[in-house]
């Protein structure tokens, strides 16, 4: 069987724990639009595209690339009718992929045309379904060009006025627990999600930082000492976070993880750090029981204030703007799936969109040029970020990103009858092993090898040298860890990635190792020479720079010795005959976590620090749009931080955003 390896999305699933979703949108979502509510209804009577089309009857399969595979369907049609669709083939996410072809299978047989958007938040996958029914549809005889004609949606044209106390845009962690929250204590809420399921980027994560929680004194874990970790937070920082944000997501983490259990997430603490260089004494890592549930629990919290507070939720439903009258936000707008515009009267709103990881330009800017691989929830594009901007909003920690993981080149071509991990191995482990140098552009080595053990420190070091890196091996390493593993070349402690306890295996050899790199030889994407000198000719570099890199390198390692970044002299090893091996390494960013400048109480502010920066009233923002507890990078004092700030800061501005619009008093530290 040939198998193929991605390792964006491999990144996507293992590292950030990608999650299979499976919370299904619904027949008709809660907040749906009713024709009560509405003015100048366009008719949208199914057009009989197919009948005009002349097909053939029968049942025809065909298939396309979709975003983790190929989609193959089976398309039955009459003489004037498709009669059904069915996906005999799929890779893609459940949850996400799954529910965006349902939702296009619906539409296609309902209106008779394959002339429709792609789904929120699936684009690649509804494009490639789409391909793939339209090439089944063309062997049955249809007319394509009718067919592909774009139908009216249902309410096109129509303007709805809806008002509510507190409207929060996007149903990522922050934003549903800003609902919650806000609902919770009173207030009237509309949540608007541009995409067909909840959850965002949180639901791509495999767990978040508490302080405490009824699952960890189980554990008997006394709880974490978070004075000690704003102390070493803020050190990290070098005082350039806000404190007062950073204190209030502390603090309140005591509590969230037992109030996220309360509301039906499921999850366990771990009793020691994921990732190796994390202190003991700072482990608050609460980890999901099964990552691809995350989207169904936090749906479930949406539908239950739904059911029991009359909140409204409306799905593939993008704002796109906000209202400002005598400089107060009192409204957002937003284009419904049904094709009306929303018009929402609001006496708070909240921005939780979910960063920009999907706007590539966006990315480059903040990391002043810098281009990394966009390994998060892609449709997470800024939109929310902007709508501040566009109101005079200031900004604030836009370089801050979760660039968490490496990609070596070739990683997705090679193919071959190979296992899993034999592939994984060959084209993803051979960046995690500390025994060998990094050196950039110009060959010069660049870091401390040891910290590939934490990723963010490690993604880090290759972003300060440019878009990419080069990783270096030689021959007899590469058979070394074919035949015995990392252990005998040196290297003391494996590292695990994910749902895998081990991706450098230490007592056992790499299986097929060396025919899977020479395959990625032979493809152009893995650089091989006989010395180091030919070495750096093939890759541009100066000669005369990567062999003084190299000597300086052996000569330490025959010393066993770092005397230039002080790594593990174990952790040495010596290089000093080819042939040599570059891998060429770039960084795959999970998510942004920086972007709006908040106050305290996180309202969002006006960019006018010549008067301290005051506030846009009404306006508040949480999760990853909200800028203030990193300076220009994430932080790695603590496992789970990205997620943690989500729920915690969602709640915060939950509760602020209530309290403001409707004079009410909430204090969740005493809850």
């Amino acid at each position: 069987m040939m198998k193929r390896v991605c390792f964006v999305l491999l990144s996507f699933i293992l590292v950030f724990a990608l999650a299979g979703c499976s919370y299904k949108k619904k027949e008709k979502p809660s907040g749906s639009i009713t024709a009560e509510s509405t003015e100048n209804t366009v008719s949208t009577e199914g057009k009989e595209s197919a009948g005009e089309s002349g097909f053939k009857a029968g049942t025809y399969t065909a298939q396309a690339e979709g975003k983790d595979g190929t989609i193959k369907v089976e398309v039955a049609v009459s003489e004037s009718k498709i009669e059904n669709i069915t996906i005999l083939e799929s890779a893609e996410t459940e949850g996400i992929g799954d529910t965006a072809m349902e939702s296009l299978t619906k539409d296609i047989l309902s209106k008779q045309s394959i002339g429709l958007d792609a789904v929120s938040g699936a684009t690649e996958t509804s494009e490639a379904f789409l391909e793939a029914v339209e090439d089944a549809l063309t062997q049955a005889g249809g007319d394509i060009n009718t067919l592909k004609s774009t139908v009216a949606k249902e309410n096109e044209g129509k303007v709805v006025n809806l008002e509510a106390d507190v409207v929060v845009i996007g149903a990522g962690g922050a934003g549903v627990a800003a609902a919650v929250t806000s609902a919770e204590h009173g207030a009237k809420v509309i949540v608007l999600e541009k995409t067909a399921i909840p959850g965002g980027t949180t639901a791509n994560g495999g767990g978040f930082f508490a302080a405490d929680s009824a699952k960890a004194r189980k554990l008997g874990d006394d709880p974490v000492d978070t004075d000690y970790i704003f102390k070493e937070w803020m050190e990290e920082m070098d005082w350039l976070a806000d404190a007062s944000l950073v204190k209030q997501f502390l603090e309140l983490s005591h509590t969230t993880a037992d109030w996220l259990e309360a509301h039906g997430v499921v999850f366990h603490k771990t009793e020691e750090a994921v990732q190796q260089s994390h202190e003991e004494g700072t482990n608050g890592y609460h980890k999901y029981d099964d990552y691809t549930k995350t989207s169904s629990q936090l749906g479930a919290m949406l539908d239950k204030i739904v059911s029991d507070y009359g909140a409204k939720v409306y799905y593939e439903t993008p704002a796109d703007s906000l209202i400002v009258e005598d400089d107060k936000v009192t409204g957002v707008t937003a284009n419904a799936e049904d094709g009306s515009k929303l018009q929402i009267k609001a006496k708070s709103v909240i921005i939780a969109t979910g960063g920009f990881v999907g706007n590539s330009e966006m990315v480059k800017n903040a990391l002043n040029g810098v281009t990394v691989n966009a390994a998060g929830y892609n449709s997470n594009t800024g939109d929310g970020i902007n709508m501040a901007w566009d109101i005079g909003a200031a900004s604030r920690g836009l370089s801050a990103m979760v660039a968490h993981t490496f990609s070596v080149e070739g990683n997705d071509k090679i193919e071959g009858d190979y296992e899993y991990m034999e592939l994984y191995q060959a084209t993803t482990s051979v960046a995690y092993v500390p025994l060998i140098p990094w050196v950039n552009a110009s060959g010069v080595r660049f870091a401390n090898e040891d910290i590939v053990y934490d990723r963010a420190l490690s993604s880090n070091s290759v972003i300060s040298q440019g878009n990419f890196a080069y990783f270096l091996y030689n021959e007899k390493l590469l058979k070394t860890l074919e035949t015995k593993g990392a252990g005998a070349a040196g290297m003391s402690e494996k590292i695990a990635m994910g749902p895998m306890p081990e991706i450098t295996p230490i007592d056992s050899g790499w299986s097929k190792l060396t025919e899977i790199v020479d395959k990625m030889v032979e493809g152009g994407y893995v650089v091989k020479a006989d010395t180091v000198e030919a070495l750096a000719e093939k890759l541009g570099m100066d000669k005369v720079t990567l062999k003084d890199t190299m000597d300086k390198y052996n000569e330490d390692a025959k010393k066993g010795v770092d005397t230039l970044y002080g790594k593990d002299g174990q952790h040495m090893y010596q290089m000093s005959e080819g042939p040599y091996y570059a891998f060429k390494v770039s960084v795959n960013n999970l998510c942004t976590v920086g972007g709006i400048r908040i106050d305290s109480n996180f309202e969002v502010v006006q960019d006018d620090p010549e008067n301290g920066y005051t506030s846009i009233k009404n306006l508040y923002a949480a999760g990853a749009d909200a800028g203030g507890i990193y300076s220009d990078h994430y932080a790695h004092t603590i496992e789970g931080a990205a997620q943690g700030w989500a729920y915690n800061s969602g709640r915060l501005a939950g509760a602020n955003a209530t309290e403001n619009a409707l004079g009410s008093q909430i204090d969740l530290f005493k809850e």
